[in-house]
């Protein structure tokens, strides 16, 4: 089989991560077409959503994320076999389903404990479970299918199966969440709730069974709990200053592609670092090696601009009616986005390398912890970017 080519050029970002990239941001634009016309309805209704919402989006995302990590690089050592009949495939399959519930579970615990409100967060927890368990299921089907067949087509997965599986993420969590929204009343809602606990149980009997795997399961389920407190913090800044992203009338359109890309960004890196890693291709990881591997990917980042932050601004004008804004505005968001992905990209370029030095495989945990760290650094950003454009 003929192995994908690892050295990535300007030329070559531009011509595979660029289009991968711009498919995601049509999720992103629906994703926040979604969540930009119908956030009034989290605010007023259900604004334990809100601390839930971030997790869901991005957890769900690192979940998969590092599924499609570990099975390219479990393709590149020859370890595991490209197809979807493959054992450990299969395994990492199932377990990625209920691992994407559990940061749920631990979100509606804090949600309570803000609110503490057995009738609200009761219905918020028929919500969001039944459409974790829904969007895992699509998730899980999708990762694989998408790494088998970029390494089967000399693809390097790791420079596209993250930001595709990120951004698939983003555009179910939303509409499976408004779609259970209207189901939570009615006898419909409950059932499929039902459903979708037993899919949840037996996908956990099945993949536990696979004891040989059970280092992963226990490196990633401890991982992606520890982040789902971190996306806690997420989760209550996006409550704690909805008004003002409501009152900016485009964030609300822009914050799923901001926090999906700066995401995506740090995938890459960390997918790509950890195949290195493994393959023995650093020497000496410090900040010019850093630079040198993320300098091509960073000159990328001038293309996904126009998608958060010009089309989002024509949705919020088509659906609102008015929307002022500045052409200072634009460049100082324009500089700063370039910024915060370039602090994205060396963080990420330095977690693989801490977890790898720690013996933690940066496939496990790397993915999870640097989009948890994105989710966190693009909601503060998108506050400050609604708040500048509230008041300038």
């Amino acid at each position: 089989m003929l192995i994908p080519e690892r050295e990535l050029s300007f030329r070559k970002a531009l011509r595979l991560i660029v289009p991968v990239l711009y498919l995601c941001l049509i999720f992103d634009i629906f994703a926040g077409f979604f969540l930009g016309s119908n956030f009034e309805k989290f605010v007023e209704q259900y604004p334990a959503l809100l601390i839930i919402l971030p997790g869901l989006m991005g957890l769900r995302g690192n979940v998969f994320g590092a599924m499609a990590s570990r099975l390219s690089t479990a393709f590149y050592l020859g370890s595991s076999e490209a197809s979807l009949k493959d054992k450990y495939v299969l395994a990492n399959s199932l377990f990625s389903i209920w691992l994407a519930s559990m940061p749920t579970v631990i979100l509606l615990i804090i949600a309570f404990i803000k609110y503490f409100d057995f009738a609200q967060i009761g219905e918020v927890a028929q919500i969001a479970i039944s459409s974790s368990v829904i969007s895992a299921v699509i998730l899980s089907v999708c990762t694989a299918t998408i790494v088998i067949l970029a390494f089967k087509r000399a693809i390097d997965p790791d420079s596209i199966s993250g930001p595709f599986i990120t951004s698939v993420a983003d555009l179910i969590t939303i509409p499976s969440l408004i779609f259970f929204i209207m189901l939570a009343d009615i006898q419909i809602g409950r059932i499929l709730a039902i459903l979708m606990l037993i899919i949840l149980l037996l996908s956990f009997i099945y993949s536990v069974r696979e004891k040989k795997n059970w280092r992963i399961y226990k490196e990633s389920l401890a991982i992606i709990c520890s982040l789902a407190l971190i996306q806690s913090i997420t989760g209550n800044i996006l409550e704690e200053f909805s008004e003002l992203v409501y009152l900016s009338m485009f964030m609300g359109f822009a914050y799923p592609a901001i926090i999906d890309q700066l995401g995506n960004y740090g995938s890459i890196v960390v997918a790509r670092t950890s195949t290195a890693l493994h393959l023995g291709e650093i020497e000496k990881p410090d900040l010019k090696t850093a630079v040198e591997n993320t300098k091509h990917i960073l000159l990328t980042a001038p293309f996904v601009f126009p998608f958060v932050s010009i089309i989002p601004l024509f949705f919020a004008y088509r659906y609102f009616g008015f929307v002022s804004f500045a052409p200072l505005f634009l460049f100082v968001f324009f500089v700063s986005f370039m910024l915060i992905v370039l602090l994205v990209l060396i963080l990420s370029f330095f977690i693989a390398i801490l977890l790898h030095r720690l013996k933690i495989d940066p496939d496990n945990g790397g993915i999870p912890l640097i989009t948890t760290i994105a989710d966190v650094i693009g909601t503060v950003y998108a506050v400050s970017i609604a708040w500048f454009s509230v008041t300038f």
